[in-house]
């Protein structure tokens, strides 16, 4: 089930069309990672899904209710965000501003319920001390605690690495995983740290220029970024046959006359039965690619 679809979504401003017809899929129980450049139209697709802009065409469902529909608000309570920036008061502590937050959102929290919420982010121990002496990691991790205040099902993370040291890094992955898989949070998350996204996301949504690129799981994006052999020729039939008479059965062949050959072959073999059956060979080389080169070749095929 998909807790989020967006349907030919459009938003412009100034008439400058920023989400062009986007159609994504989120997955119920998935970390979706949200991956494109700056400008690329991340927050502002957050925004719309948020509440906080209206779509300018096209619509989108959140738990199986349209936008335009009015019991949508209801839903919205199961929903959390931290876009762009967290809003701390830095002359207040962990669970002062915690009470704050329960003010501005009318939701009460009982200490207990306030000490639970610190301790499943790690802040248990800073008793007194003010946030403006917090690391940005523990300002983060205090961030999501406010987001966990209404118990959400959904939680929508802009950038949340950003700035963070590697020991930072490592403690906000590991709560995620843990708010994911214990707590059965869904969420959508969008890093320019892709090495890391690639440690937690369970799907990915690429994004250029306001267009969805395309939409793909962790596991086949795995398939498609493992080490291959890339062989161009101008006879694909042939050289099929001669890649499985070489012992190959893992291989795709596109449409643009390259076969990627995923068993480990030699290159030399692999030139030698080519120009044996008498294959033009137009181009061959190793490859691995990572999350970020598999995104950058989307963009470059896209134009």
């Amino acid at each position: 089930m998909d807790l989020i679809t967006t349907n030919e979504l459009c938003k412009s401003y100034s008439k400058k069309l920023v989400i062009d017809h986007v159609n994504m899929h989120i997955p119920e129980s998935s970390i979706y990672g949200f991956v494109g450049e700056n400008g690329s139209g991340k927050t502002t697709i957050m925004r719309l899904l948020t509440g906080l802009a209206e779509p300018t065409s096209g619509t989108y469902e959140l738990f199986g209710l349209k936008n335009n529909d009015p019991r949508i608000y209801e839903k919205r309570k199961n929903i959390s965000a931290i876009v762009e920036t967290t809003s701390l008061v830095p002359t207040l502590t962990a669970k002062q501003n915690i009470r704050y937050y329960e003010l501005y959102t009318g939701i009460t929290l009982t200490e207990a319920d306030r000490d639970a919420l610190l301790s499943k982010v790690h802040l248990e121990n800073v008793n007194n001390k003010k946030v403006r002496n917090f690391s940005l990691g523990m300002r983060q991790r205090l961030g999501i605690a406010l987001a966990l205040v209404n118990n959400p099902k959904l939680m929508f993370l802009d950038e949340p690495m950003n700035g963070l040291d590697p020991e930072g890094i490592a403690e906000l992955r590991d709560l995620l995983i843990e708010l994911n898989q214990k707590d059965g949070i869904t969420v959508l998350i969008s890093s320019h740290i892709l090495s890391e996204l690639e440690k937690i996301a369970t799907c990915y949504g690429f994004i250029s220029h306001g267009k969805l690129l395309e939409e793909i799981t962790a596991q086949e994006l795995k398939e498609r970024c493992r080490k291959s052999l890339m062989v161009k020729v101008d006879n694909i039939e042939k050289a099929e046959k001669v890649i499985k008479e070489l012992g190959s059965l893992d291989y795709k062949v596109s449409p643009n006359g390259e076969i990627k050959i995923y068993d480990n072959l030699k290159i030399k073999d692999v030139m030698a039965g080519l120009d044996a059956a008498g294959i033009n060979l137009l181009g061959i080389n190793s490859s691995e690619e990572s999350v970020e080169e598999y995104y950058l070749n989307l963009i470059k095929e896209g134009k």
